[in-house]
This record gives C-alpha cells, sequence and structure tokens, in this order.
C-alpha cells in the first residue's frame, strides 16, 4: 500500500470531501425545506462551535451496560466516511457510534459516543450490541497503541470490524429479527441527521474533552509504561496538526452542502 504525504492526503481529501456533499445533498434534497433547515442549522452550530457535537443527553441506561471508566456522550449528528467495505469513492460508511482514545495533558480518556435518537428507539439487546462491538474494536485498536501504533490496511480493518461484529452478536443475544431491526434504525437515522465527516467528528469531539477536563477527573487514566506515555504525547502533537485541516474541510463540506442544495433558496439566511 503506497503511503501519501501530507499534502497529497489532504489534496486527495478536499477533493472527496466535495464530492461527498454533492451526494449526501442529493440525498437530503428529499426531505421537506424544514427538514433540510433543521440539519443545515444544526450544522453550521457544529463549524461555530465543535464541542457542541457532543453532550451528556440520555445516557442513564447506556452507562449501566459497560464498564465505569469509559466517558459515554451523545450527539445528533451520524459520522460518515469513505467506505472500508466497498472500493467506490461514492459509497459511504454511517457511524451511529464512535469510540475513541485521546492523551490530553498527561491523561488518557476512553470516550464512547453515541446518536441519541439510536439510544432513545434501540432495545437493551440491540444497545449492548451497539457498544460491544465497540469495547471489542476499542481493545484491539488500544493493544496496537500500546504496542506501537501499526496503522492497519482497509483490509486489516474490515477483518477487525467483521470479527468483532460477529462477537457482538454472540456477547449480546441479539437476534436476527433484532438485527433487522438494527439495520432500519441506522439507515432511517442516517437519512436525516446532521452528518458529518470522520475527522471533524474526531477533532469535535477533542475539544469536547478538552474544554471539560476539569469535569472528566473520574476517567483519566496514566499510562502503564513509559512507552505508552511517550506514544500518548506523540499521538496527541500529531491529532493537534490536523485540527485546523479537519475544521477548514468541513468548512467547506458545509459550503458545497448548501450550494448543492439550493439552500438559499428555501428563504434561509
Amino acid at each position: 500500500m503506497i503511503e501519501l504525504s501530507k499534502k497529497e492526503f489532504e489534496e486527495q481529501y478536499t477533493l472527496w470531501i466535495s464530492s461527498a456533499a454533492r451526494d449526501i445533498a442529493f440525498s437530503l434534497n428529499r426531505l421537506k425545506p424544514s427538514g433540510i433547515k433543521k440539519i443545515i442549522t444544526r450544522s453550521e452550530e457544529y463549524l461555530e462551535r465543535p464541542e457542541s457535537v457532543f453532550g451528556a443527553d440520555g445516557l442513564i441506561e447506556v452507562k449501566k451496560l459497560a464498564p465505569g471508566n469509559i466517558l459515554f456522550l451523545s450527539t445528533d449528528a451520524v459520522v460518515f466516511s469513505q467506505s472500508i467495505f466497498a472500493p467506490f469513492p461514492d459509497v459511504f460508511d454511517y457511524a451511529v457510534a464512535l469510540n475513541r482514545r485521546y492523551y490530553i495533558e498527561g491523561s488518557w480518556y476512553s470516550i464512547i459516543t453515541l446518536n441519541t435518537t439510536y439510544i432513545e428507539e434501540a432495545n437493551e439487546t440491540i444497545l449492548k450490541y451497539a457498544i460491544f462491538h465497540e469495547l471489542l474494536q476499542k481493545e484491539i485498536y488500544e493493544e496496537n497503541m500500546r504496542n506501537g501504533v501499526r496503522k492497519f490496511s482497509p483490509e486489516e480493518k474490515r477483518k477487525i470490524s467483521n470479527d468483532t461484529l460477529n462477537k457482538a452478536i454472540e456477547s449480546s443475544g441479539i437476534t436476527p429479527d433484532e438485527l433487522m431491526r438494527e439495520k432500519e434504525l441506522m439507515l432511517q437515522i442516517s437519512s436525516d441527521s446532521p452528518l458529518v465527516p470522520k475527522p471533524f467528528a474526531e477533532t469535535a469531539l477533542y475539544h469536547y474533552i478538552e474544554k471539560n477536563l476539569g469535569e472528566l477527573n473520574d476517567f483519566r487514566e496514566k499510562s502503564s509504561t513509559e512507552k505508552e506515555d511517550s506514544i500518548g504525547k506523540k499521538l496527541n502533537a500529531d491529532f493537534k496538526a490536523w485540527l485546523d485541516f479537519s475544521t477548514d474541510t468541513y468548512r467547506k463540506y458545509l459550503r458545497e452542502l448548501k450550494k448543492e442544495l439550493n439552500y438559499m433558496d428555501y428563504g434561509y439566511t
């Protein structure tokens, strides 16, 4: 697999995000003007205050299903990225859940986010299935992090996703009917929610943690080794170098989205 330089990646991703905006606008155009206005208004709020993508609403039942050292957050958004399952740039993976581990000011923070509508409409078994899948993936990626952060290939990512999905099905006891309901729920939510590119979602999550550090003492974890601490410092520095780029491309995405939607024709500012 050929590694792109930072400049090459930025150029390719910027072109892709414009193409993605056109595809997403085509899908959103089937909504009523009021639905489009709601999505664009929320998306503009995200751009103005990235940390507002996430909050802590509706998580009481969710927190009972996982270890207490994980910070759970909720969001109205759905995260999208170029699919790891299809070799076409106009096919997206949509995610109602996101899990990350950030190193900030000498401590690690493990976070899982879930879409608010998903939380409200999924039964307990479906929620278990979603959370178990995230926890299983979290374990694999964090082990990789402790061992030096090797970059997984798309094939490896597909295998990790499929293997952990199968384990989550077994662990949660989810039925075939519930799996069908989960897929239908995913489609429903992704069709009428604000869609946020994955890099900007990760940036927004980072800003949320930074701005709320004083309230997150219970979720702080120290590195287990000097090597892990050194890796954390490097990851933090590398990630911060991408914050402006991910925000700028989200701004471009939103601008292109509004243009493709002929947003001004609805009489909105």
